[in-house]
């Protein structure tokens, strides 16, 4: 016998999750708009405008037959690698990068989506072929394929991206069982990949060398943000780090607005809602019976709890800054557009859960 419901408690924390990152929002960049000449509630609205946008990508991995997914997997390969070149060649420049393709007034990036994607790949791989997938030869195809597309993100460049996609990948050897002697040297590739891109690309050097040297400017005041943020918290609104001391403060290091308004409460309240989300994404899993299924919800779980930790791990000083947002929290654009369409998923796969 099987559910009907959606995973209620899943369900509630990502709408917890995203109610705060409005407020969250809000609280950290009207004054930023407001220094702009705009409206106090500018990038609230803007915020708002994107999560409806991507709250279309929730309903559309609700409904959307996971069996439909496995089908478009190849097609949506074409499709990534296509918009991925033509993101080089015309794509807009940004922050000295070119991450976002101009389709009318819409920049679209869709580098947040070849971690999705990857996802589904390695399912489908490793619930169709499991004998080929206990080979050598097998793997360095597949794993060709992962990192192909991986480069092309790497190049844009977006190292921070391409550094989750390398942990997704890995994350989805280990759910599908991949031998010890085909994980260890992707493990070895992958890192060897990422020095490579960290040694090729100036602005990732930087931050790399910054990072063991001394910390950024954005890290330090991310840490007094954090440590004048105390056990309870300034309260709402009475933080300091907005008034333009902290650059994109709404975005990249919006815990450590959490931590400064919110305190050391706060920011565990935050921490057990995406504990919980990645929790509820391990019970789902283990109650599926498709073993597609299981492998994609394991692997989209694993990709929003990464870049959660990411993203912290940045706020206190552990990694180096990588302008990865706060998933459901951060100023929305594609990689909440992202995160819902991967929670969509994992909720439709909450349905065929067995009793």
């Amino acid at each position: 016998m099987r559910r009907s419901r959606i995973d209620r408690t899943l369900a509630f924390c990502i709408l917890c999750l995203v109610i705060l990152g409005a407020v969250f929002v809000y609280s950290s960049s009207y004054y930023r708009a407001m220094s702009r000449g705009e409206d106090s509630t500018y990038y609230l609205l803007g915020h708002l405008k994107r999560l409806g946008v991507a709250s279309i990508f929730l309903v559309i991995g609700f409904l959307l037959p996971i069996e439909v997914i496995r089908k478009f997997v190849f097609p949506l390969f074409i499709l990534l690698t296509i918009v991925l070149i033509m993101t080089l060649i015309i794509g807009q420049t940004q922050f000295g990068a070119r991450r976002s393709l101009a389709i009318a007034s819409i920049g679209l990036q869709v580098s947040e989506f070849v971690r999705i994607w990857l996802v589904f790949f390695l399912a489908n791989f490793f619930e169709r072929h499991p004998q080929t997938a206990s080979t050598g030869k097998g793997m360095l195809m597949t794993l060709f394929i992962c990192f192909f597309l991986i480069l092309l993100v790497a190049v844009q460049p977006s190292i921070s991206m391409a550094m989750i996609c390398f942990v997704v990948v890995i994350c989805m050897l280990i759910y599908g069982s991949a031998k010890v002697r085909l994980l260890l040297p992707t493990i070895l590739v992958s890192s060897g990949l990422l020095i490579l891109f960290v040694v090729l690309f100036p602005h990732a050097r930087h931050r790399v060398t910054s990072f063991i040297t001394h910390p950024a400017y954005q890290v330090q005041q991310s840490l007094i943000a954090i440590g004048s943020g105390g056990l309870f918290g300034k309260g709402p609104g009475a933080g300091l780090q907005k008034f333009l001391f902290l650059p994109r403060i709404h975005n990249d290091f919006i815990f450590a607005h959490v931590a400064e308004e919110f305190g050391f409460l706060g920011s565990i309240v935050v921490f057990v809602l995406y504990w919980q989300v990645y929790l509820r994404g391990l019970a789902i899993a283990g109650a599926v019976e498709d073993e597609f299924t299981r492998l994609l919800v394991l692997g989209l779980t694993a990709s929003i709890f990464s870049i959660f930790l990411v993203h912290v791990g940045v706020s206190l000083g552990l990694l180096p800054p990588t302008g990865v947002p706060l998933p459901f929290i951060s100023f929305g654009g594609w990689s909440l557009a992202a995160n819902l369409f991967a929670s969509g998923i994992i909720l439709q796969a909450s349905r065929t859960r067995l009793l």
